[in-house]
């Protein structure tokens, strides 16, 4: 694909040779998950520093040339104009998912030893499904994340009464916040992931992490604001005098001799039988102390295969 010049405004004209093509290739990314974007969305995920008006003359320019389709202020790869229908189709159901997933996420911010819940997934996007699970990130104190994992499945069960279905398939301890692989997709997922509960965890994720800086350098701040449409999903959730006091009770009762021979039996259990999975499955995965990352399917392999793929194909690699 050829990159031809750029001359229609003063903005555009100053603006960094490689906009055109960072701005394509994160539309490309996007469409792998038949996702148009907004100009502000865009502007978060490009792959270059550039102001939201050169982002904005970029995408002007970029529509006019054929490249790019536009419709109610959002934009996909030309001949691509049917995501625009399935945006907003998977809005909706992601303004009632949200909901869902708030509520679970404070019985989960209220179980002891919980420091931190994230959305990641389709719905930290809003580009979800009916199908989709509500996939949740959770950071734990250290020493006790087995212990915390098997807490979440009541949850997990209680999600599933109401026909949701809840998926920690994640989770990690505050001493091991420090996070790989260093991809585009393990970027994209640190980037979109949307904290609820936890903030100051979600600071020192983020300040731990700075190589995501390299692939999105200006998706540093929470992408909460970007949610702001399912009303409530832009505010983190504080648990009430209660579920501290609860919380605070479960951690004093399960910080001594007790928690520990949980923590050892639980953890034991649970390694020995996703290690034997991971022996014919593979995947992203890793079972200890301070991770449960329960990743079998390749999901993020097969990403960057078919993203290498698809620059090639639009002339971009």
């Amino acid at each position: 694909m050829s990159n031809p010049s750029a001359t229609s405004t003063s903005d555009h004209a100053a603006q960094p040779p490689a906009l055109e093509r960072a701005i394509l290739e994160t539309f490309v990314y996007a469409d792998i998950f038949d996702y148009p974007l907004t100009a502000a969305e865009v502007a978060r995920y490009v792959a270059v520093p550039a102001t939201a008006a050169q982002v904005e003359a970029t995408l002007a320019d970029l529509t006019a040339q054929g490249r790019l389709v536009s419709r109610n202020g959002c934009y996909a790869l030309a001949g691509r104009d049917a995501l625009f229908a399935i945006r907003e189709r998977r809005e909706r159901v992601a303004r009632r998912k949200w909901r869902a997933a708030r509520r679970y996420v404070s019985w989960l911010a209220a179980l002891p030893f919980v420091r931190m819940v994230g959305v990641t997934g389709t719905l930290a996007m809003d580009n979800v499904e009916e199908k989709d699970d509500i996939d949740v990130f959770i950071v734990t104190a250290p020493g006790r994340l087995w212990l915390t994992r098997l807490l979440a499945i009541g949850v997990v069960r209680l999600a599933a009464l109401a026909g949701d279905e809840l998926c920690p398939n994640y989770l990690v301890t505050e001493r091991n916040l420090c996070f790989g692989p260093h991809t585009v997709y393990g970027a994209r997922e640190v980037a979109q992931m949307v904290p609820v509960y936890g903030p100051e965890v979600y600071a020192a994720i983020r300040q731990k992490n700075g190589w995501v800086d390299g692939f999105l350098p200006q998706a540093g701040d929470p992408p909460n604001a970007l949610h702001q449409h399912t009303a409530d999903g832009a505010a983190y959730i504080r648990p009430g005098v209660l579920s501290r006091a609860a919380k605070g009770l479960g951690e004093l009762l399960l910080r001594g001799f007790v928690g520990e021979a949980l923590e050892r039996w639980e953890m034991e259990r649970k390694v020995t039988r996703f290690q034997q999975r991971a022996q014919t499955s593979g995947g992203s995965v890793a079972f200890s102390a301070d991770a449960c990352k329960g990743h079998f399917d390749r999901h993020d392999q097969a990403i960057l295969a078919l993203f290498n793929e698809r620059l090639e194909r639009y002339g971009l690699s």
